[in-house]
């Protein structure tokens, strides 16, 4: 029996996508089998062109394009072009089940960058990295995203920032006021609002980095004191947002993938940390 591997910083992010409902798995992504571009054994030349003209990840080795026993595998190193490493053996490390949920399959991209699938102990299909550039991923991202922004506003809110005006909250007059602007408009025309909820996701991530109570609440949960610094490489995901909203390519090549991972993984851990702390700000605590 095939098992998917687990990492050790995937259960925040796994618990995220639970509460996503898991809606969607390799099997909605992955290149199905009629569609698998292979060739002979020992055709390396066909390989070599395939690698160069579409910048394939693997090409798999076949009789029949059912069974593969072997594939060309490759690398991309910085500022180079993809080329053929070796041809290598297929084997049993090399399968995943296409059932396995999208956000389990991510952690397993973490040392490479394909697999073939399974169904029913039969080859179903092929997924690589480049996968999870697919609209599929990017609705769970916005899904998470969008909840730490949520999450965020109501930390500020719950602490009486940002109700009725900009008071308590650590931004520059110039952005305040034009919020203020946004903020009479929609009242006027659609009721009672939160100032805090006109702000963008960048406004809303700096106002909450300056926010010195979930700040101290932060670190008591960490168990250590973060610089600004550190929280900005830990917490910022405003460039990954706007790459998700705007439809730009998330990971154009491998090491952008693998990058982006570590960003990718703290949404859970941030979504857990705001959670706690509008638990305990309901709690009286």
């Amino acid at each position: 029996m095939i098992q998917v591997a687990t990492n050790p910083g995937f259960h925040s992010f796994a618990t995220l996508m639970v509460r996503l409902g898991e809606t969607f798995s390799v099997r909605d992504v992955m290149v199905q089998l009629p569609q698998i571009k292979y060739v002979a054994p020992n055709d390396s030349g066909t390989a070599e062109h395939m690698v160069a003209e579409k910048r394939y990840s693997v090409i798999p080795v076949s009789d029949d394009g059912k069974n593969f026993g072997a594939v060309f595998w490759t690398d991309h190193p910085a500022n180079t072009e993809r080329t053929i490493t070796e041809m290598r053996a297929i084997s049993v490390s090399d399968h995943i089940p296409d059932s396995t949920p999208l956000a389990e399959a991510f952690y397993l991209f973490e040392t490479r960058e394909w697999y073939l699938t399974i169904r029913g102990n039969r080859v179903s299909g092929l997924i690589t990295y480049w996968a999870f550039n697919s609209r599929e991923f990017r609705v769970q991202l916005y899904a998470g995203l969008s909840r730490v922004e949520e999450l965020s506003r109501d930390v500020l809110a719950g602490d009486g920032c940002g109700l009725d005006s900009g008071q308590g909250l650590h931004l520059t007059a110039e952005v305040l006021e034009k919020v203020g602007l946004r903020f009479a408009s929609v009242r006027k025309e659609m009721g009672g609002n939160r100032f805090v909820d006109e702000l963008q996701f960048h406004h809303v991530h700096n106002a909450l980095r300056k926010h010195s109570p979930w700040r101290d609440f932060l670190h008591a949960r960490v168990g250590r004191v973060l610089t600004n610094s550190d929280y900005e490489k830990l917490y910022n995901f405003t460039d990954l947002r706007d790459a998700v909203m705007h439809g730009r390519i998330l990971f154009p090549a491998y090491r952008d993938f693998k990058k982006q991972g570590t960003s990718i993984k703290m949404i859970g851990e941030l979504i857990d940390h705001l959670d706690a702390y509008v638990s305990a700000s309901s709690a009286g605590h």
